[in-house]
């Protein structure tokens, strides 16, 4: 299947050895950047290709990922995710050249549940949840993630991209971690997105482990 899955790491070794141990079907990129734990030990038991950077920075980490990777049709996916175990198949084989799938949250609870359907609701307007698709070219026409961005860079691309290819939503789940949302709380990370999505601002978002 050619399917390149890079995936954004920053200190990320409580979570990532699941997500790892759960993808079927991609060759794995994971890109850590900046991490001070023990990250890059876990991924290179799972991973066809580390790349190690000094710094820490999502949009960077992502572009360095796309760099090495071997196939046409890339993944980024972020460290704490879990695909449902058809993703990278169904993202082969769809006839979108970019696009994002829908989300679940990784728990029963029926508040996680209810806000990660209705997150799902809006990637329609060229928004998603902790992936994106793209193939490759249309990656580079886009001229990939903007580095100085910590935070709606996914959105961004997809934005953007969505204007040079063919835009859509695979029929299949990603499963997202809630620790933001509990740590936080709902309300405050809920109208922290809205008030981001009408009204982006430059503050740097703040890593939760």
């Amino acid at each position: 299947m050619k399917v390149s899955l890079i995936i954004p790491a920053y200190n990320e070794e409580k979570y990532i050895e699941r997500t790892l141990k759960a993808i079927q079907g991609a060759e794995i990129i994971v890109v850590c950047n900046g991490c001070t734990d023990k990250t890059e030990e876990i991924a290179r038991n799972y991973a066809d290709k580390v790349v190690v950077l000094a710094e820490k920075g999502v949009s960077r980490a992502r572009n360095e990922g796309a760099k090495v990777a071997s196939h046409s049709r890339l993944v980024f996916m972020d460290a704490d995710m879990l695909p449902e175990k058809d993703l990278f198949e169904k993202i082969f084989l769809s006839s979108y050249t970019v696009g994002t799938c829908h989300v679940k949250a990784d728990s029963l609870r029926f508040l996680d549940r209810f806000l990660m359907w209705a997150k799902s609701q809006f990637h329609g307007l060229g928004t998603c949840t902790g992936l994106l698709f793209i193939d490759k070219d249309i990656f580079e026409k886009a001229h990939g993630f903007e580095e100085y961005l910590t935070k709606k860079e996914d959105g961004r691309l997809l934005r953007r991209a969505r204007k040079l290819g063919r835009f859509g939503i695979a029929d299949v789940y990603v499963y997202n971690n809630m620790r933001r949302y509990r740590q936080k709380g709902y309300l405050k990370i809920w109208f922290f997105w809205m008030k981001e999505y009408i009204f982006p601002s430059k503050k740097e978002y703040e890593s939760v482990r």
